[in-house]
């Protein structure tokens, strides 16, 4: 079982080292802070204003890494920053080093990355032609994309491992933040394997995931709406406490299709993602047309199982999937969701009214975010 364990936490951030299951190679977190949280929670939210919170997101994170003081002192000249465009530009991560870390002339490299369906629906890079590339020497690397299928970072490390291999540039560490899912680490800790096996003084691997360990959606994913192969889900998946918390805050984002949505299009062109945004909560307005109710949809997408139990087992369920959370936290987010499951609100949940009242207030926000 994985679960997740304290590892700092301050007002800009908290950070969590996700342990389990592994006999690992890499090191991971999960990690929250306001900055994602509203980001995850309001993909209204586009343009200018999503990559400025989101890379004052990464600021913090990396302010409160648990290896914060020995990244700082790294010599500027060792870093490089990988952008798989145009995906990673969203993160900020060459302004973000700045910003943490004072790094003033650390380099960095640019690989095209467009992915499409074959016929059979699976991803793959169709162009990866432009490529501008600068391995600094004893390299700490730097990457920050969203990840779903992997396809794209699959294909950008291998570009990268085997450049480095010719041209004899070693590559002392990578750190790579994602909104994603597992697929991130099975790609980590194969090229992991492989530099080590290339590069005797390879240290470390690092994983940092922004809020959670998402579910990708697939074809035994159940629920109504979904894009297989695309879609990063709340449920079912390891969650930061901060932004489980989160959900209660809103009763809307447990129900979006996806945590993030097209981050690309999200940020250089916000009105084909309005508009794709707009449409799923269209479709959801027409499942409530046809009796699917509000309680349904939430069941479906945050089903909250272990809150339905008496606080006692809910603490020992958190417990162990939260090592280091204390009970005032507990009770906190106990109490969340029982200010949200009142009698009252049990019984307009029943109702498809419910739903469509709220797809209605949905859509004349998005509107609003034009």
């Amino acid at each position: 079982m994985e679960y997740l364990a304290l590892a700092r936490k301050s007002r800009q951030a908290a950070v969590y080292e996700l342990k389990g299951e592994y006999g690992d190679s890499l090191t991971r977190y999960i990690a929250s802070t306001p900055q994602s949280r509203l980001l995850l929670n309001s993909p209204e939210i586009v343009g200018v204003r999503y990559t400025d919170l989101l890379e004052d997101a990464v600021v913090a994170v990396l302010a409160n890494l648990p290896a914060a003081s020995s990244l700082r002192r790294l010599d500027p000249r060792t870093i490089g920053v990988i952008h798989f465009l145009r995906g990673s530009l969203n993160f900020g991560m060459r302004r973000a080093l700045a910003r943490a870390y004072g790094f003033n002339v650390h380099c960095s490299s640019f690989i095209t990355s467009q992915r499409e369906r074959d016929a059979y629906g699976r991803w793959f890079i169709k162009d990866n032609q432009y490529r501008k590339i600068a391995i600094p020497p004893h390299a700490t690397l730097f990457f920050a994309d969203v990840i779903a299928t992997g396809v794209t970072i699959s294909n950008g490390l291998e570009i990268i491992v085997q450049l480095a291999k010719n041209s004899g540039a070693p590559i002392r560490q990578i750190v790579f933040f994602t909104i994603g899912c597992h697929k991130l680490e099975k790609l980590l800790r194969e090229y992991s394997r492989r530099l080590k096996e290339i590069f005797p003084g390879y240290e470390r691997t690092v994983a940092v995931y922004l809020e959670g360990k998402f579910h990708l959606a697939d074809s035994k994913t159940a629920v109504r709406i979904k894009l297989q192969g695309t879609d990063l889900m709340r449920h079912p998946a390891i969650l930061a406490p901060e932004f489980e918390l989160a959900q209660y805050e809103r009763l809307s984002s447990a129900l979006e299709r996806c945590v993030v949505y097209d981050a690309g299009t999200r940020a250089f062109d916000a009105d084909d993602y309005l508009r794709k945004l707009e449409a799923y909560w269209e479709e959801v307005r027409r499942q409530a047309g046809k009796g699917w109710t509000l309680e349904e949809a939430l069941r479906e997408r945050w089903p909250e199982e272990e809150y339905r139990l008496p606080y006692d087992r809910f603490r020992a369920a958190k417990t162990a999937q939260w090592r280091g959370v204390g009970d005032a936290f507990l009770r906190r987010l106990h109490g969340a969701f029982k200010a949200r499951w009142t009698k009252g609100f049990a019984h307009r949940a029943g109702t498809p009214k419910a739903l469509a009242e709220l797809c209605s207030l949905r859509l004349r926000e998005i509107a609003r975010a034009r």
